[in-house]
Parts: structure tokens; C-alpha cells; sequence
């Protein structure tokens, strides 16, 4: 078997992320360029985790607020395209290693060669060639989802403190330490993915509840996606805090700043859009960034997942901050943002020219967060009674480049003039610019929901639907068509499995580490079921006939 040449050969493998390839696809490198000794150290990083875990079960009155929260961005590090810096990575290993010693765990330190020397004591090859693919592909899931809801969870921590998600930190840790029992049956595993998905509600409830209370209530907004002239910074990621701190420090400095990917529903909230210097939004999503960022005339800042390896041509301006690292980059700390703003007064920025000479562009629509489309429930509920409005869609989810995900803008584009579309995340670049969607009197009908975070006002949403109509929330005119890539899209789907939410689409492929046998045990359970890449059509009509 191949596992067990890349076992032989002490070989690192991953297969973490959608893109991955055979049993894992990191023996040389990576598809997302993460080396083999990345990998080691992040498996090792993982593999501290799970006794920092079991070490805080048993000792809990010791366990301090700082040990928990080393926890989640230990975690949150490891998840795909956040950190490929080994030094970094090696000192959340230290500090993991010291915390350890304060709990009486010893014996656990390794440096970066040992941990590279040892994968065959905990790397993935060993753990499948030890449980099993469905029940190693289990047990990964949960890691997973616990990487998701652990990045979530930092947002908040930078927000409000760790108290508002306390308890769901407590409840990842608890999963996080059963893992080290070797008998654990595929029953067990399966409430620990469900306890998972219950912690990620909350957490991701907890983060809608400080992103509101500090920017405002965000609703509907247009978003310029032309250039505009003058000295220019481009932020990616998912932190909003940052981008406040970015924006106060550029307001001043007559330095603009446009948002890229899941940073584009920064412009519905009213703290953030007041700054005249957000002026807009440039490019897509994460995947096209190497095309993209070249052609940006500033600096690019990156506040979490996902950084790609930049090319040589722009690498120079690109600079880093909080979990993500990336070797030779700059690491920005403390919100202090005077480094990428000097650079920004260097660049070139946007001519007179360049703006002349771009294509018009009608702007995109933000904001459709749950308290905003709830404002609008008494239109809604109108439109379903009259038979006006006949299903919602949600259409979202993380992008990424693998062939099949042109389903997605494949589904969109068919869907019927009396049906609305939930989106969110990067997914929503799939499908924002298929086609002008319109609106159903009044009501557009593409309505971005957010960030992958956000997925929780298309929960909120549906369940308020399910409130207003009696009908119980997989017996609404409801589709849900999930795009996946990583970990956070895993803890959300995870999320929707604990609500009970069935009849899920997830596509464009399913992840490598659910096996046939697991899959078969949540398809019956929850009808997860694979997207159809070479018929979106005939989904769709399974969809409004009544299958989901």
C-alpha cells in the first residue's frame, strides 16, 4: 500500500485540505507548497495539543485563561495556508512544551529535526496504518473541526476575551483529549465531531455578538470594486479588528484601503465604512491572490488564513500578521501598521490613468447578515405565501482550484427568477459576477451572508423562517450546496450536522479522510450527499422537486 512506502520511508503526509492527493500529498511537497518538514512540525505541534489537552482534563483548577487560549492559536496555526514558517511554528511548540512542565507532563520537548525524525510515531501515515483509514479519517475530522472552530475562537479572543467562549473552549479541549484513547469505536467518534459542531455554534455565535458590538450592526451595502486614485494598501484574511486598527492608522495618511476575499463584508459594518479611506474592494478570492496581487500598486497585508507562497515579484510588499507566517516576509505586530503604511507611500498607488482606463463594474452587494434580511421577514414571508418566492439557496462556502467547483457558478446561473440565494465566504466569488440575479420585488435575490464565520446568520435566518411557518427547518423550501477547502469549513459543516440539519451538498469533491465507510454512516444519518460536478441541472431539479 502506499501508506505504508511513505511509513517505510518516514515520509510526512497530509490530507487536511480538499486539494489533497492519494493518502496524503505532502511526501515532497505540498500542493499548498507546505514542505515535509512543515508538516512535521505541525503534526508534532498537534500531537502537543492533544496532551496540553488531556493534561487540562485532569488538572483543571491548575488550568490557566493562558494555557487555553495557547490551545486555540496552537491549533488555529496548524490549519491550511496560515503558517509556513518553521521558526514560528517551533516556538508555539516551546511555549506548548513549558506549559506542559507547569501541568507535570515531561518527556515531550523535541526540536524541529526530531520532530521531522519521528514521524513515524505520530504522523498521519502512522495514525492510518495504526486505526484504520475510516477510523484515523474519524479522528482527523475531529482535529479538523477543532482547527475551524479554534480560528473562530481567536477572532473572539482578540474581540472580547476568552470568557464569552469559555465553555466551547473547554468543550474542544475535552474532545481534543479523548482522542489520545486508542479504542475509541466509530459511534464514539461521531458524538465527538457532533460535540465539535456544537462548540463551533457557539463560538461562532459568541463572534457575531462582537463583531456587532464593536463595528455596529452590519447592513446591505454596495462595494466599489474599481480603482480609485492615490496611495493604496490591500488587506486579506478574516480579522476585522485589524482592519479598525488599519483604518484609523491610514484615514489620517491619505492612504486608501481596499479589502480582498473574505475581508469584502467589512464595508456593511458602520464602524469600518465611516473611514473614507475604505474605498473599495480588489480581486477575488484566496485562490487567484498570485495573479491578483501583482498588479495591486501597494502593499498587500495578510491577517489570517489564506496565504498562498508569494511570487517574487511582489513578495517585497507583502507583510504578515497575527497567526499567519510565511519566511522572508515582514510579521507586523500589536496592530502597529506603520511598516505597511510607509511601504503604501512608496508604491506607485493608482493614477488618474489607471482609473480611466478601467472596466466599469456595477459594485457588489454586502451585508445580508441575519438581522438585516430578518428586518425584511414580513416582505419575505409575503413572497412565500403568494407564491412568489418558490426556495432559498445557500450557495457558499471556501474556494479553491480544483476542477468541478464551476458547478457552483453552474447552479447559480440556472436557479429560477422566483428563488433566493444565500452565499457566503470565498464561495461567493463563484457566483457574485455569473450574472445581474435582479431582485423579487424589492428583495434581491443574491444576498451575501459574510465571512465562512457568517454562516451562522444563514443558520439564523432558516431558523426564524422555520419560527414564522411552522415547518420544521429541513421541511423548509431550503438547499444547502456547501463548497469546502479547509478546516473552517469543516467545523462548520460539523456545526450543521449538530443542528441536525440534513440533506447537505458538499462538493466539489469530499474530503479524503471520510472514508466510503464513514461517509455511508453520515449519509445515513444526515443525507450527506456529494454535489453532482457534472450535473448541476439535475441537482437542481432534485432540489425544487422536494429533495433537497
Amino acid at each position: 500500500m502506499e501508506i505504508e512506502k511513505l511509513l517505510d520511508n518516514n515520509a510526512s503526509a497530509c490530507y487536511q485540505c480538499e486539494q489533497a492527493r492519494g493518502p496524503g500529498c505532502n511526501t515532497f511537497k505540498g500542493v499548498c507548497s507546505k514542505s515535509p518538514e512543515t508538516t512535521a512540525i505541525q503534526d508534532h505541534i498537534t500531537w502537543l495539543c492533544m496532551q496540553l489537552a488531556a493534561a487540562a482534563v485532569q488538572n483543571r483548577a491548575k488550568v490557566t485563561d493562558e494555557q487555553l487560549v495557547l490551545f486555540n492559536r496552537a491549533m488555529f496555526t496548524t490549519l491550511t495556508n496560515v503558517n509556513f514558517d518553521d521558526d514560528a511554528l517551533m516556538r508555539y511548540a516551546e511555549d506548548l512544551t513549558a506549559e506542559l512542565t507547569t501541568l507535570g507532563v515531561s518527556g515531550v520537548n523535541k526540536s524541529a529535526a526530531e520532530a521531522v525524525a519521528t514521524l513515524k510515531d505520530y504522523g498521519l501515515a502512522h495514525r492510518i496504518h495504526k486505526f484504520g483509514e475510516t477510523v484515523a479519517g474519524l479522528r482527523e475530522t475531529v482535529v479538523y473541526g477543532i482547527r475551524g472552530a479554534a480560528a473562530y475562537a481567536d477572532h473572539a479572543f482578540v474581540l472580547e476575551g476568552l470568557d464569552p467562549v469559555r465553555k466551547e473552549t473547554w468543550m474542544n479541549v475535552e474532545a481534543m483529549a479523548e482522542l489520545n484513547k486508542d479504542d475509541l469505536s466509530v459511534d464514539a467518534l461521531l458524538g465527538l465531531t457532533l460535540k465539535v459542531g456544537e462548540a463551533n455554534f457557539g463560538i461562532m455565535a459568541a463572534l457575531d455578538k462582537a463583531h456587532n458590538a464593536a463595528l455596529g450592526q452590519p447592513s446591505f451595502a454596495p462595494v466599489n470594486t474599481r480603482p480609485v486614485e492615490g496611495k493604496c494598501i490591500l488587506i486579506t484574511g478574516h480579522d476585522m479588528d485589524d482592519l479598525h486598527k488599519l483604518l484609523e492608522q491610514c484615514e489620517a495618511r491619505g492612504v486608501n484601503v481596499f479589502t480582498h476575499g473574505e475581508m469584502i463584508p467589512a464595508h456593511a459594518y458602520p464602524a469600518l465604512r465611516k473611514y473614507k479611506c475604505l474605498v473599495g474592494n480588489y480581486g477575488t478570492s484566496w485562490r487567484n491572490q498570485r495573479k491578483e496581487f501583482p498588479l495591486f500598486p501597494g502593499p498587500v497585508l495578510f491577517t489570517t488564513n489564506c496565504i498562498m507562497p508569494p511570487r517574487e515579484d511582489y513578495k517585497h510588499r507583502v507583510f504578515t500578521t497575527g497567526r499567519v507566517g510565511f519566511p522572508g516576509l515582514t510579521h507586523v505586530t500589536n496592530g502597529e501598521f506603520e511598516p505597511v503604511i510607509a511601504a503604501a507611500l512608496e508604491a506607485p498607488g493608482y493614477t488618474k490613468a489607471d482609473v480611466e482606463a478601467a472596466n466599469a463594474e456595477s459594485p457588489l452587494l454586502v451585508g445580508a447578515m441575519h438581522a438585516e434580511v430578518l428586518s425584511h421577514a414580513g416582505k419575505v414571508l409575503e413572497l412565500i405565501g403568494a407564491g412568489k418566492l418558490r426556495h432559498i439557496f445557500f450557495i457558499g462556502g471556501c474556494d479553491g482550484s480544483t476542477p468541478g467547483r464551476n458547478y457552483f457558478s453552474d447552479l447559480a446561473e440556472a436557479i429560477p427568477d422566483d428563488c433566493l440565494i444565500l452565499t457566503g465566504a470565498c464561495g461567493c466569488f463563484r457566483i457574485n459576477r455569473v450574472k445581474d440575479y435582479g431582485d423579487i420585488e424589492g428583495i434581491p435575490r443574491l444576498l451575501d451572508v459574510g465571512q465562512c464565520n457568517d454562516v451562522f446568520s444563514a443558520i439564523k435566518i432558516a431558523v426564524a423562517l422555520s419560527e414564522a411557518t411552522g415547518l420544521a427547518v429541513n421541511d423548509l423550501p431550503l438547499s444547502l450546496c456547501v463548497s469546502w477547502f479547509e478546516q473552517k469549513a469543516v467545523a462548520v459543516l460539523l456545526t450543521l450536522l449538530h443542528l441536525g440539519i440534513r440533506n447537505i451538498r458538499l462538493g466539489p469533491s469530499l474530503p479524503r479522510f471520510l472514508t466510503p465507510d464513514a461517509l455511508a454512516v453520515l449519509a445515513d444519518k444526515f443525507a450527506l450527499k456529494p454535489t453532482n460536478n457534472k450535473d448541476a441541472k439535475g441537482d437542481l431539479a432534485d432540489m425544487l422537486a422536494g429533495e433537497h
